[in-house]
């Protein structure tokens, strides 16, 4: 198998502040448009009241295996 090419020209280095502030505003962003999402969704499964205590389930192994 032949060597790879080495590359003549050297990428520029980035600063950890510049990787840091990068890193935040792709966050922030992505944020924004989960929270745009979700309001803009009409979800009808999505809970957004609680209903009080659920329902106790009764029954037992036996049943649940006839099931």
């Amino acid at each position: 198998m032949p060597p790879k090419r080495a590359s003549t020209t050297e990428a520029p280095a980035m600063t950890q502040d510049a990787i840091r502030k990068l890193v935040a505003d792709s966050v922030t962003s992505a944020l924004e448009a989960q929270a745009a999402t979700m309001a803009s969704a009409s979800n009808p499964d999505r809970n957004t009241s609680h209903t009080g205590t659920p329902a106790v389930k009764t029954g037992n192994y036996k049943e649940f295996i006839s099931c």
